[in-house]
Formats: structure tokens, C-alpha cells, sequence
């Protein structure tokens, strides 16, 4: 099962604060008051299962924009910290929280890939999300995608807001 976020559904203790960004080291909440982004990119495995329909570096680059600027980052305290994301969002070097953009969980007896990236919300007008999704629902048809990290649905669903 893919659980999609739409953008702003976290509660704001597990990442529904953190305002996703693109930039440079060089712009951190110590020289801005806090002000967003929160966040200074992505690193990732690019030989990853999940990505292998996606071109992609291991760090931000332009096809990311997109999914950037429709996601939630989520903080993975509240979850597990054995936790490894497919996607790894990284924080700023004041706050230095544990986030994440796209991660896989077993819950129960199902297998679930978690995506902080909104593909709901006008995907007619998102090729590069449309195709990160191909390559993510490619991967969870495959037999690669087996989860090894377990929580129970009910901490997955206590990171979303009601």
C-alpha cells in the first residue's frame, strides 16, 4: 500500500512544521530567525529499487523540485529509529532532526511505503511526480519490496493530523 501525504496533514510535532526547502548550506534558521525552508535538500540512494524509474543523483537536483515543493517532511522519532529512508530529507545543521521524504514499513501483516510527496493534488500538471510515482508503484510490485522495519498502524496514523 502507498500512503501519499497531502502537503500540510502531519501534525506539526512529526514534520507538519518543517518548511521543505531546496537551498544552500548557506541559508539556515540561525541567520534567518527560523524562518522557511527548514530543510537544505535530499540525499538518496540512486540504485535504489524504489528510484530505478527515476533518474536521479544522490542529492537534490531539479527533477526533485516538484515532489519538494508538494511534501511534508517527516520526522522519523515518531515513528522508529530503525528506520532507513528511500528518500532522505536533510535538516538544517541548528535543528539536526531525523526527516524523511519516502521511507517502507511493514504494519501488520501488510507492507506499506510511506511518501511525505503529495500525488494527489493536480497531477495532470506534474510529469516528474507522475513519473517518480511510476517508479515507486513499480517497486512495490516487485518482489524487492519487502520491508524489514515493523510499527503498528496506529503509530503510522498518529503522525497525521484529523
Amino acid at each position: 500500500m502507498l500512503l501519499s501525504l497531502k502537503k500540510g496533514s502531519l501534525k506539526p510535532d512529526c514534520g507538519g512544521n518543517i518548511g521543505i526547502g531546496f537551498s544552500s548550506i548557506f541559508w539556515n534558521t540561525a541567520w534567518t530567525m527560523g524562518q522557511a525552508p527548514h530543510t537544505l535538500g535530499i540525499l538518496c540512494n540512486p540504485r535504489h529499487p524504489a528510484l530505478a524509474d527515476f533518474p536521479t543523483e544522490y542529492y537534490s537536483n531539479w527533477q526533485w523540485w516538484d515532489a519538494m515543493s508538494h511534501s511534508n517532511a517527516i520526522i522519523l522519532n515518531s515513528l522508529s529509529s530503525e528506520i532507513k529512508p528511500i528518500v532522505r530529507v536533510i535538516d538544517d545543521w541548528v535543528t539536526n532532526r531525523p526527516l524523511a521524504l519516502i521511507f517502507e514499513l511493514k504494519v501488520g501483516k501488510g507492507k506499506l511505503l510511506v511518501s511525505g510527496i503529495d500525488f494527489s493534488q493536480d497531477m495532470d500538471k506534474r510529469p516528474e511526480a507522475n513519473q517518480l510515482l511510476f517508479s515507486l508503484k513499480k517497486y512495490m510490485s516487485s518482489k524487492s519490496f519487502n520491508p524489514t522495519v515493523s510499527a503498528p498502524a496506529s503509530t503510522v496514523k498518529n503522525i497525521i493530523q484529523e
